[in-house]
């Protein structure tokens, strides 16, 4: 008798692996080094601030 767990191996055995999407992405002008380092990206789309909130409108 298989136990669950050779049961659930098993049917993993029969899934498709994950299939990723990542967009093209064009090269556009990166930030100075200084502003860089102060942000932690040389890709301006990429700076995304911490509020230090919670998401969501309150």
């Amino acid at each position: 008798m298989a136990s669950r767990t050779d049961r659930s191996f098993s049917d993993m055995a029969k899934q498709v692996p994950a299939m990723a999407y990542v967009p093209y992405q064009e090269f556009t002008p990166t930030f100075e080094l200084k502003k860089a380092l102060q942000v932690g990206t040389i890709f301006p789309e990429l700076c995304k601030p911490f509020c230090g909130r919670r998401g969501g409108s309150r």
